[in-house]
């Protein structure tokens, strides 16, 4: 049987919680490597396969450039 990359990543997220922790955190581009992988295929997965339905809060934490002066 031939696994997609989508339940590969899922997989992994999932395996990630069953080390005993109720928070994790990843970066999305650090995982996209990985898996080899674009960063919008870990959005997919994490927006259609950890939905607060089944039990899961997701937050994203952005980067934000802050301007400064010369």
């Amino acid at each position: 049987m031939i696994m997609r990359i989508s339940d590969m990543i899922e997989d992994f997220i999932k395996d990630l919680f069953d080390e005993g922790d109720d928070y994790i955190e990843i970066q999305r581009n650090e995982l996209a490597e990985h898996f080899n992988c674009v960063p919008s295929q870990i959005n997919y997965v994490i927006s259609t396969r950890f939905r607060p339905a089944q039990g899961y809060y997701v937050e994203s934490k952005r980067r934000r450039r802050r301007p400064h002066k010369n």
